[in-house]
Formats: structure tokens, sequence, C-alpha cells
């Protein structure tokens, strides 16, 4: 005995826009995390490396702290 189950088209849309949003929500973090990871890289970056070894890097570890940092790696 097969089930079937019928969906009214609100529902099939709703559906839909629903996943549209996750979608854009996911984006729209990914891209924040970007622009984040560009900035402390940039500042890193521009830093002497007295004040890097200051905070304990070299300038090889920068782009590994950066994104560590940013996707908050531990």
């Amino acid at each position: 005995m097969a089930a079937t189950t019928s969906s009214s088209v609100f529902e099939l849309s709703s559906h839909a826009l629903s996943s549209a949003g996750k979608g854009i929500l996911a984006f729209l973090e990914e891209f924040g995390r970007a622009r984040a990871a560009r900035a402390l890289y940039t500042e890193l970056a521009a830093m002497s490396d007295a004040e890097l070894d200051s905070l304990g890097l070299v300038r090889s570890d920068i782009s590994r702290k950066v994104y560590a940092k940013v996707y908050d790696l531990r």
C-alpha cells in the first residue's frame, strides 16, 4: 500500500522561499567571514616583524592564524 501526500502551491512556494532564504543567509555569513579575514590579514601583514613577534607570530604564520581565527579553529 502506497501512501500519497499532496502539497498545496502555498506549501511548495513557502518551502522554496525558505530554502532560498537559507541559501542567501549562508552566503552573507560567508561573505562576512571573508571580509573579516581580509581585514585581519591586512592588519597583520602591515605589521613589522618585531610587532608580529610581540604577538607570538612570524610572517609565514599570518595566513594560518587568520584562517583559524575567522573560522574559529582551535
